[in-house]
């Protein structure tokens, strides 16, 4: 390594962990005054919000790393461009492509960094500040407690769907049970119960009625007892905690989806969630591009111009990012393409704008 990679990673990043401290502190700060009248009303602790915040912090340095990696990029070669350093570098033959090798080179690693980080510590944070804010501070139950689960919702095999009052984890039980199967979109047969039971090897419905719908009518079956070896569902398959995309692990939400295809449900949102949780830690390097080639210009920026430019791209580049990843969820793109299309938007742009400064 040359000394002055070294130079300029010294700065780059001692500038990435004063910028992630420093947004990070914001987001926490908006937030708050956000939730302040939440925390009031519930009479929460210091204690109790402190150990939210704490919880949540992977997930905000998450969000604020690509900010933070454009920031310390655009300072840390704006500062060689006011002091005419980068201009030294050009004109003894250097490129601006190999002065910021080392940016690039370092911001691939953050970017790898964040993936692993976005699949290990994030769900499982995510999981403890959204329990905290729920049963401590909001004083609800939890989602799925030890014993119960109320008002159970679940997407089974075969175009299947399952509703039950109670379910009783301990027990493997169910109250007041309702199995809707479909052929598509039509209802095809209806299961009512009293209570349903897993014997060791299959469910068992008690007291209930069958309702079978054909086109010449429905058929009516009423049971006082009936063995249900047909429905695959396991117990375990129901005291599975109710999670969102975010609070998953890729392998969770892989399995989330697959089980989703068997049901026969539309997949595409939580595809769209999948990848995004690909795409968003490239953010970081697309920055790094344009950090570079904004940072390069013939016109110096000072300080204040770069960090109004921070913010400036850091907002549009969200508001591309949740435009696309709405446009996925309701169906009108591709998961793949709504998950990346900020990722591509500026990437092009990136390259654009290196191309023309290293001209």
């Amino acid at each position: 390594m040359r000394i002055h990679d070294r130079y300029i990673l010294s700065g780059f990043w001692r500038n990435v962990f004063l910028g992630l401290i420093a947004f990070a502190v914001i987001f926490v700060t908006v937030d708050i005054n956000e939730e302040i009248d939440n925390f009031i009303d519930h009479d929460a602790t210091i204690f109790q919000v402190t150990s939210y915040y704490l919880f949540e912090l992977p997930w905000i340095l998450l969000l604020v790393t690509p900010v933070a990696v454009l920031l310390s990029t655009i300072f840390t070669l704006g500062k060689l461009s006011r002091n005419n350093e980068l201009t030294a570098f050009i004109a003894s033959g250097t490129s601006l492509v190999r002065v910021a090798m080392p940016l690039f080179i370092s911001a691939f690693f953050i970017t790898g960094a964040s993936i692993v980080f976005n699949d290990i510590l994030v769900p499982m944070s995510k999981r403890k500040s959204e329990e905290i804010m729920l049963v401590q501070i909001e004083k609800r139950k939890k989602r799925s407690s030890f014993r119960y689960k109320t008002d159970l919702h679940y997407q089974g095999e075969n175009s299947r769907t399952y509703y039950a009052e109670r379910y009783d984890i301990s027990m493997s039980m169910m109250v007041n049970i309702i199995v809707n199967e479909y052929d598509g979109a039509t209802l095809a047969k209806r299961i009512d119960a009293k209570k349903a039971f897993w014997d060791g090897l299959k469910w068992v419905f008690v007291d209930g009625v069958i309702r079978e719908f054909h086109d010449s009518g429905e058929s009516i079956t009423n049971f006082r007892r009936r063995e249900m070896p047909e429905l695959p569902e396991k117990p375990e398959d129901f005291s599975k905690e109710d999670i969102e995309p975010e609070e998953m692990r890729f392998s969770e939400l892989l399995e989330h989806i697959d089980k989703v295809r068997r049901g026969g449900g539309s997949i595409d949102k939580y595809k769209v969630d999948l990848y995004f949780k690909f795409s968003f830690p490239f953010t970081s390097l697309i920055f790094a591009l344009i950090g570079v080639a904004l940072s390069s210009a013939k016109r110096k920026p000072s300080m204040a111009t770069g960090f109004g430019m921070t913010l400036l791209i850091s907002f549009t580049y969200y508001g591309i990012l949740r435009i696309g990843q709405a446009l996925g969820h309701s169906g009108v793109l591709e998961p793949m393409l709504s998950a990346w299309l900020g990722n591509i938007v500026f990437f092009l742009l990136g390259v654009t704008l290196l191309y023309r400064a290293n001209k």
